[in-house]
């Protein structure tokens, strides 16, 4: 059985080279869901034989008595139920920080038998070094989970690369927009099956997020087996050099961060950026090539309170974000239970920039291949635009 998202390398027109998902055909045709309009002419095998053993299963049902209108209900039922169930799904996935900490409170309160467990499970969380050490506890059966499955299907995720990856390499991915949360960078690296490690099979990618979410009961170690660390600067370069775990790992870092995931409206692309040059130090340390990501309607996922300059709901999230370095937006999504509104979530990977490797850069250096990574951010964003995102803004720069 093919993994969720399992995709290969297929050349267009202009030479891009661009993965698709395998499984959405498949998926599609099994669950009656309605393809995208690239894809709605390939008539793949599969397609074939349901097409026949629909046609059997009518023929047998009106051999019964059982009417084609039945039938047709039935099959209605079912892929209503089928669309229920994955929606349930990826809306639990969405908010499982929320849903993780509300159960751990629930079993903490209710399940009297189970406090003294609960609470050194606690202290454990409070005192374990694996978010930190540049290997994390990652899981790479992860991948295997039923859960993808949905997610491939609501979001139809798409990774399209301007120009092969060499697994033998490290890289630097820099993600961008950040969004209200931060969906498809989540996707795109470490155990999910549906991201770069799928592509690019020997490629170690690992997604790095605010040290906070290893505070949170029972989502930290879900965190830790889909290979996310955090992003502190001594995390980072245990990925990047460290060599006792023995793995040539690659990093993958959201670099616009809170400030941006404030900025995050639909069809927008206003980014923290000019800023921002951590990531390229680093990069440069380690010798690791850059790589822009554009994450394509990532600001779609969810719709943000308006929150411009001077209104009390940016002074809200200002403030929460000067006294913990992160923030608390306020958004809403399809429904009361935040589910995502669903969208394709393309992501574009540009092309690599090479790096010299120097372990104490100089500003100039830094500098210099900064301003090549907002070069080449831009170009991948003005190239694919006209076709993944019609009409969304111009690319803007805003700090």
């Amino acid at each position: 059985m093919a993994l969720p998202g399992r995709s290969s390398y297929a050349r267009s027109d202009d030479e891009e080279l661009t993965a698709t998902t395998a499984s959405k055909s498949m998926m599609s045709a099994a669950t009656g869901s309605r393809s995208l309009p690239e894809s709605a002419s390939n008539n793949t095998p599969q397609d074939g034989l349901l097409s026949q053993l629909s046609a059997f299963t009518g023929a047998w049902a009106q051999s019964i008595g059982i009417s084609e209108e039945r039938s047709e209900f039935s099959e209605r039922v079912s892929e209503f139920l089928q669309e229920t169930l994955t929606t349930a799904m990826v809306t639990l996935w969405a908010t499982s920080p929320v849903w993780c900490a509300m159960l751990f409170v629930y079993l903490f309160i209710y399940a009297t038998y189970l406090r003294a467990l609960l609470g050194a499970y606690l202290v454990f969380c409070l005192i374990d070094s694996k978010p930190y050490d540049g290997v994390g506890r990652r899981v790479s059966a992860v991948h295997k989970l039923p859960i993808w499955d949905h997610i491939n299907r609501y979001f139809q995720p798409k990774i399209v690369f301007e120009e092969p990856l060499d697994a033998a390499k490290q890289y630097v991915f820099g993600a961008h927009p950040h969004g209200v949360i931060g969906y498809m960078s989540q996707l795109i690296a470490g155990t999910t099956g549906l991201g770069i490690e799928t592509h690019v099979p020997g490629l170690v990618v690992r997604g790095v997020t605010m040290p906070v979410s290893f505070s949170i009961p029972f989502f930290r170690d879900y965190a830790l087996a889909m290979g996310c660390l955090s992003c502190d600067r001594g995390s980072i370069r245990r990925i990047l050099l460290d060599r006792h775990h023995r793995l040539r790992q690659s990093l993958l870092v959201v670099v616009g961060g809170a400030e941006e995931s404030m900025l995050a409206h639909a069809s927008t692309a206003d980014l923290v950026l000019l800023k921002r040059k951590g990531f390229v130090r680093e990069a440069i340390r380690a010798g690791c090539a850059l790589v822009p990501v554009y994450n394509f309607n990532e600001n779609s996922i969810y719709k943000l309170v308006p929150n411009g300059p001077g209104t009390w709901t940016r002074a809200f999230e200002l403030a929460i974000k000067d006294m913990f370095g992160f923030t608390i937006l306020l958004f809403h999504g399809k429904n009361i239970f935040f589910t995502p509104y669903r969208t394709q979530m393309i992501t574009v990977v540009g092309k690599p920039i090479p790096v010299a490797k120097n372990f104490d850069p100089t500003a100039d250096e830094i500098d210099h291949y900064h301003a090549l990574y907002v070069e080449e951010l831009s170009r991948i964003y003005a190239k694919h635009k006209p076709k993944y995102a019609p009409n969304d803004a111009d690319i803007r720069f805003v700090a």
